[in-house]
């Protein structure tokens, strides 16, 4: 189990860690449409099992509809194409977002749905699982997409590497966080910290998450200091108050995120979301604490760092 585990781990890392930063731009965002659509036939899967309805096709279309929106609305989308005379000025007055029209239509969408089948028994339960699908992965996922794409292209067209920094550094704190928890856990776990929803967690577990995501934070902010000389993130600063505050937020972001995966998964009655990933089950299960964690670390970023 260990072994697949650390294969599994290890396999994942390398293929996101080499799309990150030897491939260009739309290639994260195929990427991440890739690991929605999986997302999503995770979590069907885990509705239908337990005897409900899910409107599989409605969320998926709008799902995708949404992050495209989100990733050209970005600056980085704005600024490559704004030597394109044709497409709608972004920053004229009145004109309305079209990730938040999508955000808005797809609820009513939903619901537009439920009519056209005439069948009232569940209907409610139908819509609410199929919005929840929507906006758990949907939704959360977009926050990386922002994170990604929140930065304009260097001059002379040279890429901007602000974007995937961040991500790899959001991606290491929050994982981090896990690697520390199972690890304190197997070794020292002895007192459950919330056994009716997750069993094998600890609260030595929890301790373990916060030491292994502070060691990462300040070995970014070590690097980056010293091996770099500049102290900066891409186009970022980052002191060592963000290196302590950072893995601190995200640690704890990061395992209410896997609490909150578990509940859905108790609540279905499945131990893994799927099995498609050898020792770490689903790719929800892979997504768990970072899809909770994504809007904390882009307000984070936006509001702190920037």
């Amino acid at each position: 189990m260990l072994k697949h585990r650390i294969a599994t781990g290890v396999s994942v890392c390398a293929v996101c860690f080499g799309i990150l930063f030897f491939f260009p731009a739309w290639m994260h965002l195929f990427l991440l449409l890739a690991i929605f659509a999986l997302a999503q036939l995770e979590w069907s899967d885990m509705v239908r099992s337990s005897g409900h309805s899910y409107e599989f096709w409605a969320t998926t279309l709008c799902g995708s509809a949404f992050l495209l929106a989100t990733a050209a609305e970005s600056p980085l989308a704005l600024d490559r194409m704004a030597h394109i005379a044709w497409l709608p000025d972004p920053t004229e007055p009145g004109r309305m977002d079209l990730s938040a029209f999508l955000l808005a239509l797809t609820p009513a969408l939903l619901l537009a749905i439920g009519v056209l089948r005439r069948r009232t028994e569940r209907a409610m339960e139908t819509f609410a699982l199929s919005y929840a699908g929507f906006w758990y992965i949907a939704v959360l996922l977009s926050f990386l997409v922002r994170l990604a794409f929140e930065w304009p292209v260097i001059e002379e067209g040279r890429t901007n590497y602000t974007g995937r920094i961040m991500l790899l550094v959001f991606i290491v704190l929050v994982k981090m966080a896990d690697i520390g928890a199972y690890t304190f856990g197997r070794i020292w776990g002895r007192r459950k910290l919330i056994p009716e929803i997750s069993p094998a967690k600890t609260v030595e577990g929890l301790a373990g998450g916060y030491v292994f995501s502070l060691a990462a934070g300040l070995a970014f902010w070590a690097v980056f200091r010293w091996g770099f000389g500049d102290g900066h993130l891409g186009q970022l600063e980052f002191p060592l108050v963000h290196a302590i505050a950072l893995p601190l937020l995200l640690a704890t972001t990061g395992v209410l995120g896997d609490l909150a995966e578990s509940l859905v998964k108790r609540s279905v009655g499945v131990k893994d979301s799927s099995a498609r990933f050898p020792g770490m089950g689903g790719i929800l299960d892979i997504l768990d604490s970072l899809l909770f964690s994504a809007p904390f670390m882009y307000a984070y970023v936006v509001w702190f760092v920037r």
